[in-house]
């Protein structure tokens, strides 16, 4: 399996400035996520994707290597309207050579997603024969949610919800996961199908621990991935 790594990480962040090259631990947020894809055995490229000369020439101040490329994005391909899954799927042929028989998309905002899980990815998908993305378990139970149409009025989600059964002993609660954003992997063949709309079709979920699946986007976030790295062993 040929596999190249793909890692967008555009200029503009509306919540926090630059999020992606702020120092996190002793290194730019989005040089972890490069790392981890360098790192990782089955790797044999990975692609540094950004609208921002800047961005990259932070990068190299904390990785060389020559398996790491850049890739120029123009301002309008990395506007925050953009889907990533559209720009690599009307863009493939002219990001990803001839010899790239899957890619690898991680998110820069996924820090503690290490080479390990990437590997166990790589793993999963030989043994299925399909694409994997990771997943997490929601941290309360999707049970209870309710939505509000003003302060004073609330709607459940499922006609199931506990608050209107009564059952709210969390063992009787299901468990319900969602995609993190840690890692994508999938066939080229299957991105140039004119029916592939998402990452997730034809594909299964790697499940991740809620202590490594810490999404930046804002400071509370980055003390919390801070915390982690510093104080957890996050591989047991």
């Amino acid at each position: 399996m040929s596999i190249t790594a793909f890692v967008p990480a555009r200029s503009g962040s509306k919540r926090l400035s630059n999020k992606n090259i702020k120092m996190l631990a002793d290194k730019p947020l989005v040089v972890w996520t490069l790392e981890a894809c360098l790192n990782a055995p089955s790797i044999k490229k990975v692609i540094f994707s950004t609208d921002s000369k800047e961005y990259w020439d932070e990068v190299c101040k904390f990785i060389c290597s020559d398996r790491l490329v850049l890739s120029l994005r123009s301002p309008e391909e990395a506007g925050d309207k953009v889907k990533i899954f559209d720009y690599l799927q009307q863009n493939i042929d002219n990001i990803f050579d001839n010899d790239t028989e899957h890619f690898l998309l991680a998110l820069p905002t996924m820090p503690l997603r290490s080479s390990e899980h990437i590997e166990q990815v790589v793993s999963l998908a030989t043994e299925v024969g399909c694409g994997v993305f990771s997943a997490v378990e929601y941290e309360a139970p999707v049970s209870f949610a309710f939505s509000m149409e003003d302060k004073n009025n609330w709607n459940p989600l499922l006609e199931t919800n506990p608050m209107l059964t009564g059952n709210t002993r969390s063992q009787d609660q299901v468990s319900y996961f969602h995609p993190n954003g840690a890692i994508y992997l999938k066939s080229l063949v299957d991105m140039r199908r004119s029916d592939t709309r998402t990452f997730y079709q034809d594909s299964v979920p790697f499940l991740m621990k809620r202590s490594e699946s810490v999404d930046i986007d804002t400071e509370f976030d980055f003390y919390l991935a801070e915390y982690l790295l510093n104080n957890l062993k996050l591989d047991e």
